[in-house]
C-alpha cells in the first residue's frame, strides 16, 4: 500500500504542476515499473512498460475513434447542425421554454454523430445560445440547459469512452452501446423536466405553432443528418456492420452530406478537418498507451487485492458498493478527464466488481456516466471552460447555473443503481 501511495502522489504531483494527464500516466508507470521490479531504473522494467504501451493500442476497436471524431467534425461545420436545430426548434415552438425543450432534444441528436461533450457544448451551443437569447431567454438559464445537455454526448452511442472501456474491460462494444441508450434518453427526459418546471415558474416565452409550409422546408435539409444515429446503431444490429465499421460508414455519410448533399465543403476545410482528427486521434492514442502502462503498474503492486479487501471491510452488498463507487468516481472526474480516467480505472477496478457479480456492462455504463459529471465541475469542469466563450459567462457563475442539472443526474446514476434492468434489458433484447 505504501508503494501505491508513492505511485498515486507521484502522478498527482505531476498533474497538479500542469502535466498532460497522458504524459503524467507515462512517466509515473515508468517510475512506479522500477519501483515495483526493485530497482528505480532497471532496463527490464522500461522495456515492459514500452511492450505494454504499444500493445494497448493494438486493437481493432480502437479504429473507431478516429472515423467518429472525423464524423463529428464534419457535422459541426458546414450549416448542418443549424439545420437540425432549426427543424427541432419549430416542433417544439408552441411549448412554453420551447428551446429549452429544443436545446436538449438537439443534442441528444448531436450525440448520435459525434459522441463528444466539447463538440457539443462549443459547436452546436453557439447556435442554441444564439437562438434562445435572441427569443428573450434568459442567458444564465440558456447556458445552464446548454451545459447539461451537452453530458448527453459522451453517453449516447457513438461514445470514445464507451468504446475505450469496451476495449480495457474486454466486453462487447455493441453491448455497451446499445445499454447506453435509455440512460442517455433518461438524462434528456430529466432534463427537460426541469426546462418545463422553469418555463412555467419563470413565464418564458411560448411560440406559435408552426405551419405546414414552415416544416416541410425545414424537415427536407434536416432529415438526412437526423438519420445518422438511426445508420450506425441499425447496421448494428442488423449486422450489417461492426461498430468499427460503422464508425468508417458515419465518417462516410457525413462526407457525403457535406460534399454532395449540402455542398459545404472544399478541399481547404475538408484538410483542415482531416488534420483537427489527426490531431484529436494522436492525443487520445498518447492517452491510451500511456494510461494503460499506468493501469498494469498499479495491477502488478497489488492495487486490486488491496481495494478489493478495502471495499469488503465496508460492505459485502453490490448495491452498496456501487454507490460507494459513484462517490469515488465522482472525485476522481473532479480532477480528471472522462476518457483518461476509464483507462486508468477499469483495469484497476474490473477484478473487484468480479468478485461481487456485478454485470461490467451496468458497472462500466455507471462510470462513464458518473465521470461525465466532471466535465461540469470545477476544477476541471472543461465544458464549462470552453463554454466561457460561448455564453459570455464565467466559470463560476456557469458552474453556480449547473448544479440542478447535476442534482438531476445524479437522480439518474441512482435510478439506475436500484433498477439495472434499465440498461441490460435493451442489450439483452436486441443482442
Amino acid at each position: 500500500m505504501i508503494l501505491f501511495s508513492l505511485i498515486i502522489v507521484f502522478f498527482l504531483i505531476l498533474l497538479m504542476i500542469g502535466y498532460p494527464v497522458g504524459f503524467a500516466a507515462g512517466l509515473a508507470s515508468f517510475i512506479g515499473a522500477g519501483l515495483v521490479f526493485g530497482g528505480l531504473f532497471d532496463i527490464r522494467a522500461s522495456a515492459m512498460i514500452a511492450r505494454l504501451a504499444l500493445s494497448s493500442i493494438d486493437s481493432f476497436l480502437l479504429l473507431a475513434i478516429p472515423f467518429f471524431i472525423f464524423a463529428g467534425r464534419l457535422m459541426n461545420f458546414g450549416g448542418i447542425t443549424e439545420r437540425m436545430f432549426a427543424f427541432v426548434a419549430l416542433l417544439v415552438r408552441p411549448i412554453r421554454g420551447g428551446l429549452g425543450h429544443a436545446n436538449v432534444m438537439a443534442s441528444v441528436i448531436f450525440a448520435g454523430m459525434s459522441g463528444s461533450a466539447t463538440a457539443d457544448a462549443v459547436g452546436l451551443g453557439q447556435i442554441e445560445m444564439k437562438a434562445m437569447l435572441s427569443q428573450g431567454y434568459q442567458r444564465e438559464f440558456s447556458a445552464g440547459v446548454t451545459a447539461a445537455s451537452s453530458l448527453i454526448g459522451p453517453i449516447l452511442p457513438p461514445s470514445i469512452a464507451l468504446v475505450a472501456y469496451s476495449v480495457q474491460a474486454e466486453v462487447s462494444v455493441a453491448r455497451m452501446f446499445f445499454a447506453a441508450i435509455v440512460p442517455a434518453l433518461m438524462m434528456a427526459a430529466a432534463y427537460m423536466g426541469y426546462v418545463t418546471w422553469r418555463a412555467r415558474k419563470d413565464g418564458m416565452p411560448v411560440g406559435t405553432r408552426a405551419t405546414l409550409a414552415e416544416l416541410w422546408p425545414a424537415f427536407r435539409v434536416a432529415i438526412l443528418p437526423i438519420l445518422t444515429p438511426f445508420i450506425i446503431m441499425g447496421g448494428i444490429y442488423s449486422g450489417v456492420f461492426t461498430p468499427t465499421e460503422a464508425a468508417a460508414v458515419a465518417a462516410l455519410y457525413a462526407l457525403c452530406l457535406g460534399v454532395f448533399v449540402y455542398r459545404a465543403y472544399g478541399f481547404s476545410r475538408l484538410r483542415r478537418e482531416l488534420m483537427g482528427t489527426l490531431i484529436d486521434t494522436a492525443v487520445i492514442m498518447l492517452i491510451i498507451i500511456f494510461t494503460s502502462a499506468f493501469g498494469v503498474v498499479m495491477i502488478r503492486a497489488g492495487i486490486p487485492g488491496a481495494l478489493a479487501e478495502f471495499f469488503a471491510s465496508l460492505t459485502s452488498n453490490p448495491t452498496v458498493l456501487l454507490f460507494l463507487m459513484v462517490i469515488l468516481w465522482m472525485v476522481v472526474g473532479c480532477f480528471m478527464a472522462q476518457t483518461p480516467a476509464i483507462l486508468i480505472l477499469t483495469p484497476i477496478l474490473m477484478p473487484i466488481i468480479k468478485t461481487y457479480g456485478i454485470d461490467p456492462i451496468q458497472f462500466g455504463i455507471l462510470m462513464t456516466l458518473t465521470l461525465t459529471l466532471g466535465l461540469l465541475t470545477p476544477p476541471v469542469g472543461m465544458v464549462l471552460y470552453a463554454l466561457t466563450r460561448v455564453t459570455g459567462l464565467s466559470f463560476r457563475e456557469l458552474v453556480r447555473v449547473s448544479v440542478p442539472y447535476v442534482w438531476l443526474t445524479l437522480g439518474v446514476i441512482v435510478t439506475l443503481i436500484l433498477l439495472p434492468g434499465l440498461i441490460t434489458f435493451l442489450p439483452d433484447l436486441l443482442l
